[in-house]
């Protein structure tokens, strides 16, 4: 026969063993949801790494647009600058000239605004170099020059006619 304080100890570990059976289920279900957890959370993780990848590319892909803008720019301002050197040496050299000017003041005048419209072929183009030839040359500018915008609406002028004319 089992004495009661043997009834009692068996009790015991049977209530014992069941909590245990107990605790070990919910530590179980506590791991599960923590796994599915980190499953998530990795899974979010390889979303914002791969929105991170794609902004950097799309951020180095205008980095190199603006360069590549910047670099058409600065060499339009160089061309332009260019242009006003020759045409201010142009203007210099006429300026030396005086004497031949009184002389044949049309021929003169002539050749030296011609060279405002080097390379100008149709209307539209010759528009285009008349508009950059008033931004550079416009009284308003601070290098501008009335006397010569006289001489380029000049020519304008002539050469409107003619290719309107064609």
């Amino acid at each position: 026969m089992i004495s009661p304080k043997e009834e009692e100890l068996k009790s015991f570990l049977f209530r014992e063993n069941i909590r245990i059976e107990a605790e070990r289920e919910r530590l179980t279900q506590y791991e599960e949801a923590l796994n599915q957890e980190k499953t998530h959370f990795l899974d979010e993780m390889k979303e914002w790494n791969r929105k991170i990848d794609q902004e950097r590319g799309r951020l180095k892909e205008e980095q190199n647009l603006f360069e590549r803008k910047l670099k058409i720019l600065q060499n339009a301002y160089h061309q332009l600058d260019l242009d006003k050197k020759a045409i201010e040496k142009e203007k210099r050299s006429i300026h030396l000239n005086k004497e031949y000017q009184t002389r044949e003041n049309n021929v003169i005048q002539y050749v030296s605004i011609r060279s405002f419209f080097k390379g100008v072929h149709n209307n539209l183009t010759l528009k285009k170099r008349y508009k950059d030839l008033m931004k550079i040359f416009h009284p308003d500018n601070v290098c501008g020059d009335s006397e010569t915008v006289k001489m380029i609406n000049a020519e304008y002028q002539v050469l409107k006619q003619k290719y309107e004319n064609e």
